[in-house]
Parts: structure tokens; sequence; C-alpha cells
């Protein structure tokens, strides 16, 4: 009979708000802090982490705390919460909000729990489908008017979104070699499992 402890969980992070939603799923370590899985989400989603974000984990908000006589809500600390705490804690999904004037969140599962393999380096990237809108496009409404400019030649700023973007969008190219090795460069920075 295996007594260990699963060290390892497998989950997967839905973009919310849009139609077909985004989704990837990878591998983490349940040592991971909430600040690492964020930045594996940015890595994930190939976003720039150029914004704010937060966690929300049974109505408790994780993020980076700062001194600030006038926040609204306590924050917790995110850089050192680790995910074995909120398996522990029987939490199979929370959300992950990234850019508060664009406001993306995202619906984070945990889908299994498992023992890593000797030698292990996660995060690793699984799958994944539909590409994440682009960084300050105006949250859901600005990406659906980027969408439309971009797929129609004679709207009339089709030409503008182009050069904003700097290429054409294609919603179902997600840039699995890019996701990949973002990923295994932040799996890089952690020690194997010996």
């Amino acid at each position: 009979m295996n007594t260990t402890t699963p060290d390892a969980a497998r989950i997967r992070i839905t973009l919310l708000d849009l139609d077909p939603a985004p989704w990837r799923e990878v591998e983490v370590p349940l040592s991971m802090t909430l600040k690492g899985l964020h930045e594996t989400i940015q890595a994930a989603f190939l976003w720039f982490d150029a914004h704010l974000w937060e966690f929300d984990v049974a109505g408790r908000c994780y993020g980076l705390p700062f001194d600030d006589e006038f926040a609204i809500e306590k924050i917790y600390n995110a850089t050192t919460t680790r995910l074995a705490k909120l398996v522990g804690d029987d939490i199979t999904e929370f959300f992950y909000t990234y850019d508060m004037g664009d406001n993306w969140e995202h619906h984070i599962e945990v889908l299994d729990v498992f023992d890593m393999t000797s030698g292990a380096r996660l995060p690793v990237f699984l799958d994944g489908k539909h590409r994440t809108p682009p960084e300050d496009v105006g949250g859901t409404p600005g990406f659906e008017a980027f969408l439309e400019a971009m797929a129609d030649p004679d709207h009339e700023e089709h030409e503008d979104v182009i050069d904003w973007y700097g290429k054409r969008f294609e919603p179902n190219n997600i840039e699995p070699q890019i996701i990949k090795t973002k990923i295994n460069r932040l799996a890089r920075k952690r020690r194997p499992k010996k």
C-alpha cells in the first residue's frame, strides 16, 4: 500500500467570459507558491506580467501584500502560500484575476494530484486551446471589437489593429512551443525531485 503524500497536481486554467474560452493544462509541484502559480499562468497564457493580479481562494484574496492603509480587504501573501496547503484543505477550485483594468478572470481547477517521479522538474505544459487576448485590448468588449476589426479587411480599423498587434491574430494558434519554452524556464529554476 502506497502511503506517500502526493506532491504534484494537474490543473486546468480557463479564461472566463470568452466564447470559446481559452484554457491550458499544466502540472505543477504542490510545493509551488501562489506567486509561482501566477508565473506559470503568465507563461501558459503568454501574458506579459505587466499588471496587478490576485487569487480568490475560498473567499480569501492572495496577492503581493502592500502596506496600504486604504486597502479594502486583507491581502494574504501569495509568496508564502503553497498549493499543498490548498490541496490539504480540500480546495479543488479557485480563481485568478490578471489586469484589474481588463479584468481577465481565470477559473483554476485541480484535476488530479499525484506523486512526481524522481528527477522530474515541474511545471510542465500539457495542453491548451484558443489563443489568449492581447494585453491591454480592453477586456472582453475590447477583445470582441479587436476580433471583429481583425477579421474584416474592409473594417475601418482593420489596418490599425494589425499595426497595434504587430501581426495577424490567429485564434487557434496558442504557440505551444513558446509556452513550453517559457514554462521550461520556470521548471529549470526549481530543483528536481530526488
